[in-house]
């Protein structure tokens, strides 16, 4: 979690322009598959920035009106955080300064705010890449000592701040982001010999269950609509397979062999397994208007469904005469339909933006403008 590594949104503030954030969800759907089509606006709540603070929106669908809170008024989050991670219906907004980490969290349901101001100080000992938490303890994946790649996760209690190391594996090529779920860290990282791996970290003991070798394959992890471990393997040739796991003793419970089409990045992804449907970012071959967009794959059909963001945009721009660029979209399995933020285009210091809802046929539900960058879609 230094300043270069573990941010997932330095840059974008210094430039203005943000770039997309990756959301991860452990949210559960009705595990059929055939979710009716919304066709009226939805709920929502979304984190935004501005050059100056970090606000919360509620937007509620049935009356159209959106409620704003100041976070950096109310406990303090400074608006160049580094990122988020959600528990339940606990937001912690972690933060880098002076050598010092700091964590900010808010229950969005009954309002709970806690803040750890310099709860801990880097050192030469550790290089801190990431940080993850549940309800008790936060989890530093690092390398040890800096200048090296030997990987160790460190538990640190909350109550008391006193923490434990656990040494996974020496020398590694790459770490990536990593997937808490229901008291378990799964860690993705490659190995020196360039073989992918994923390690199983049990956080109430701080210990390790097990370690998932995939050799050349890319595992690329959600939790599904059931609450299992859901990897989209894909070998150098781009040969897709995915492998379902039993959440609770690693099993393989299914391995199904997919034409999809396109590499997703390693690691946690930014998608929804809800029956047969796989919710996901698809990525568009450059150069083109858009990085990513929403998209539907069907796994048992192979049919792959993009929605047409693209034509949402322009047209949005040209009755609004404005210029806008597409951060992230996310799809609400509560909700049953696409949200996608975007930020406005201006010559000005003022950030702006929006949130667009759209319905899994394509269909604009709503466009709730926000006087901010909407960033993070709270699940």
């Amino acid at each position: 979690m230094s300043p270069n590594k573990m941010s997932l949104r330095t840059a974008y503030l210094t430039s203005v322009l943000l770039s997309a954030f990756l959301y991860t969800s452990c949210s559960k759907g009705d595990g059929n598959g055939t979710q009716e089509i919304a066709s009226t606006p939805p709920s929502f709540e979304v984190v935004g920035v501005d050059l100056e603070s970090t606000y919360q929106y509620n937007y509620e669908g049935a009356t159209e009106i959106g409620t704003e809170f100041n976070l950096t008024d109310e406990i303090g989050v400074p608006s160049e955080f580094l990122t988020i991670r959600q528990v339940g219906s606990t937001i912690t907004f972690y933060s880098f300064a002076s050598g010092d980490f700091s964590l900010f969290q808010k229950d969005v349901l009954t309002g709970a705010t806690n803040s750890y101001p310099a709860f801990y100080t880097n050192t030469t000992q550790r290089s801190i890449v990431w940080g993850t938490n549940n309800e008790e303890a936060v989890f530093f994946g690092f390398y040890n000592p800096q200048g090296t790649t030997n990987l160790a996760i460190r538990k640190l209690t909350l109550e008391n701040l006193e923490g434990d190391d656990l040494p996974l594996e020496f020398n590694i090529d790459k770490l990536y982001q990593p997937l808490y779920d229901n008291g378990r860290i799964f860690i993705t990282y490659r190995s020196s010999d360039l073989q992918y791996r994923v390690s199983v970290y049990d956080t109430d003991n701080g210990s390790l269950i097990q370690t998932l070798d995939y050799g050349t394959e890319s595992p690329s992890l959600l939790i599904d609509d059931n609450g299992n471990l859901a990897v989209f393997r894909f070998s150098e040739e781009l040969v897709t397979t995915l492998e379902r796991r039993d959440i609770d003793n690693l099993s393989v419970i299914e391995e199904l062999p997919l034409v999809f089409g396109q590499k997703l990045p390693s690691g946690p992804i930014n998608g929804s397994l809800v029956g047969t449907e796989f919710y996901y970012e698809f990525q568009y071959q450059q150069p083109f208007s858009l990085i990513s967009g929403p998209a539907i794959f069907n796994i048992d059909t192979g049919e792959n469904s993009i929605l047409d963001v693209a034509g949402i945009k322009n047209r949005l721009e040209n009755e609004e005469g404005i210029s806008t660029y597409i951060i992230a979209a996310q799809y609400d399995e509560e909700e049953g339909v696409f949200l996608v933020s975007y930020g406005k285009s201006n010559t000005t210091q003022t950030l702006a933006g929006g949130v667009l809802a759209i319905s899994k046929n394509g269909e604009l539900l709503t466009n709730a403008e926000v006087p901010f960058i909407p960033v993070y879609f709270i699940k």
